[in-house]
């Protein structure tokens, strides 16, 4: 009978296919140490458009919370969030959030939605600057009461009574509001013709358009709370007009 050595393989040729692999495994060690910060340095495109998103809904927020006549005029009204009015103690922080918004869309790339919304924080910080609207402009401060009191006529389908008593709990800030207006434009009287032109406006629409358009909430507490809070509301008005035109 004839017997067949085995195959063998020798010391060497083991040695060899080992550092083949060695040799294998370290170019593509190099090889995604090399691709790594460029991954890094340059994410996705979804990575950027996920950001944007993100930043954009945060900053609906900010404008409904703070600025809804500019959620308004940009459609960005978020009718569940509720109205709180800057002042001079606030408005410094404020700045602050806006800016550190403004230092995250500067880090996107351009687009047209990245552009306007560094545009838009941009106006904004103008705003808030000493100097700035917010701070010199009693017809700037009747227009953001106004689009806060409009604010839960956007929301979409909801009853009767909860869409007065939503009306009633923005109104109740209003007063609040008005007086911050007043000590952060004080020393900066408007145009009478055109104040009183505004703030009939604002009137009408507290005493004639919001309960015209509650007013079918047939639930006596919550008629009663909405009366009160809009007559609050429409004798700041009054007040208001005082403080900024103290001569009429």
């Amino acid at each position: 009978m004839t017997h067949t050595a085995p195959v063998t393989r020798s010391n060497a040729a083991r040695r060899g296919s080992r550092g083949s692999r060695a040799r294998t495994a370290l170019a593509a060690l190099a090889l995604l140490a090399a691709l790594a910060p460029a991954a890094l340095a340059a994410p996705a495109a979804g990575t950027h458009e996920q950001a944007l998103i993100k930043l954009s809904g945060q900053y609906s927020v900010l404008l409904t919370r703070h600025r809804p006549d500019l959620a308004e005029r940009y459609q960005l009204l978020l009718p569940r969030v509720p109205f709180v009015a800057l002042d001079a103690a606030s408005l410094p922080a404020h700045e602050r959030t806006l800016r550190a918004m403004l230092d995250q869309a500067q880090a996107l790339p351009a687009s047209p939605a990245a552009d306007s919304l560094r545009a838009r924080l941009t106006a904004e910080l103008a705003d808030c600057a000493p100097g700035g609207a917010l701070r010199t402009d009693a017809l700037l401060w009747l227009d953001i009461v106004a689009a806060a009191a409009r604010v839960p006529l956007t929301a979409g389908k909801l009853s009767a009574c909860t869409r007065s008593h939503h009306a009633a709990q923005q109104l109740v800030r209003l007063p609040e509001a008005l007086r911050g207006a007043a000590v952060l434009t004080s020393g900066h009287a408007p145009d009478p013709v055109a104040f009183e032109s505004r703030i009939s406006a604002v009137e009408h629409l507290l005493r004639r358009e919001l309960p015209e358009r509650t007013g079918a909430c047939m639930e006596t507490r919550r008629r009663a709370e909405f009366v009160e809070a809009d007559s609050l509301a429409a004798a700041s008005l009054a007040k208001f007009r005082r403080w900024v035109l103290p001569r009429h």
